[in-house]
């Protein structure tokens, strides 16, 4: 609880320091509509979160302090985590996005149909996963005692969305990453490392967190204590939930401060001319001062 809560925290700071970044973008046409998705993105996540976080702090208090040990129950496998199944859909949602306009932008937008298959596994499992959250908390028994196995088709669901939430997690970071290096050696051979492009594409860590790898570590060490403890192991999801959320604020805040491939601002050199590549959600712009 008291590492969940951490998280949370952390979170948020990092949550409204996204909002005030994204506030600060190009008030024109062309950015306001995609400047506006990614602020409620981000909104909705802290509103779940606090939500999720305060319920998850009220249960756990009533169970240690108001509860005979005897009497436990699975009290936090409630209809209340469909927040948890919409939360999760929104982080998994910006990696299938990443994956996408990664390689929509390293490859000029003409992919071939087998190149297609990076950004289509990951949406595949990203729509089983929602469908997985959603009927395992429709079937999920709350009162039923701690001491008592949990029904076997409730764990099942509950397995088959961890292990579509780590595949995905696993795909799209490991998509991003090599797709990613690729580019940033084939900048290095074309220009040099001193050049402008080039300084923009080499940053190892860049790379690491447009990738969000953070969540595949997350997911397996939650799903593991989940499995392995089983019982309160589940509530390993009070810190899982909270750190994807963090993870996806911060690709979406490396899109805003322009540090991710489809949303980095450059300078040419021919005179004042600057060129923007602005694909934030759907689209790659070119404009010029």
């Amino acid at each position: 609880m008291t590492i969940g809560a951490i998280c949370y925290g952390v979170l948020i700071t990092l949550g409204l320091s996204c909002l005030a970044t994204l506030r600060r973008l190009p008030r024109a046409r062309i950015f306001w509509s995609q400047r506006m998705v990614l602020m409620v993105h981000v909104c909705s996540l802290l509103v779940l979160n606090t939500a999720l976080s305060v319920k998850g702090m009220k249960g756990n208090l009533v169970s240690i302090f108001e509860t005979r040990p005897e009497a436990l129950t699975y009290f936090y496998l409630d209809r209340f985590n469909i927040m948890a199944v919409i939360i999760f859909a929104l982080t998994d949602g910006v990696l299938v996005w990443r994956c996408y306009m990664v390689q929509r932008v390293l490859l000029g937008g003409r992919p071939t149909r087998w190149q297609h298959i990076c950004w289509i596994i990951p949406s595949a499992l990203w729509l089983m996963s929602i469908g997985l959250g959603v009927t395992a908390v429709a079937i999920s028994d709350p009162t039923l005692l701690l001491s008592e196995p949990p029904a076997p088709l409730s764990k099942l669901l509950l397995i088959l969305f961890t292990f579509c939430n780590i595949a995905l997690n696993t795909f799209a970071t490991a998509n991003i990453v090599i797709r990613l290096l690729i580019h940033r050696r084939e900048m290095i051979s074309s220009f040099g490392r001193t050049s402008t492009l080039s300084n923009f594409h080499v940053r190892i860590a860049g790379i690491v967190l447009e990738s969000a790898a953070i969540n595949v570590p997350i997911s397996i060490a939650s799903a593991v204590c989940s499995i392995l403890v089983g019982g309160f192991g589940l509530l390993a999801w009070q810190i899982g939930v909270p750190t994807q959320s963090f993870s996806s604020v911060l690709v979406i805040y490396q899109v805003a401060k322009g540090r991710a491939v489809g949303s980095e601002s450059m300078s040419s050199n021919k005179g004042s001319e600057s060129q923007r590549l602005d694909t934030i959600i759907t689209t790659q712009t070119d404009t010029y001062d």
